[in-house]
């Protein structure tokens, strides 16, 4: 096997497992909206994250308090962080929430809920794209030969 085919191979296998996983956290996405329950909540602090690369500055991501049917406070902070930070403090924002746990929460908005099936998603169309494109432009190409020694 030569190293063309294995790459194509590799390219290939890698861009299906990216869309496989883009399409489970899709429906990880779906299935927890369809069961949430929906809330106002409100930006009260931005906190810091610092990055594990030196001289490189901070991100932000924003604590969110809301309060669930049963009058609970209930505050979190979503995983992702930006640089420069995408919430204010005082900023109202939707939240989605389990009913049955409220601390299992997720802001309202595209890459807190999709960013992560969009961009695992996109990878992984690039990688079947650059396979799929060398299968075909690769396929009218001769084959080394070797010489007879």
């Amino acid at each position: 096997m030569n190293s063309v085919r294995i790459v194509k191979i590799v390219f290939g296998l890698v861009g299906v497992s990216m869309l496989v996983g883009a399409w489970l956290l899709y429906r990880n996405a779906s299935a927890f909206i369809a069961s949430a329950s929906k809330a106002q909540g409100e930006v009260i602090a931005l906190q810091a994250v610092e990055s594990s690369r030196r001289n490189s500055s901070p991100t932000w991501r924003p604590r969110v308090r809301f309060k669930a049917p049963s009058g609970a406070i209930i505050e979190f902070s979503p995983s992702s962080s930006s640089n420069p930070p995408a919430y204010s403090e005082g900023e109202v924002v939707g939240v989605f929430f389990n009913p049955a746990n409220p601390q299992d929460a997720r802001l309202d908005g595209f890459f807190a809920l999709w960013g992560g099936a969009a961009i695992v998603g996109g990878l992984g169309a690039v990688f079947l794209v650059f396979a799929v494109a060398m299968q075909f432009l690769l396929a009218g190409a001769p084959a080394k030969r070797r010489r007879p020694r």
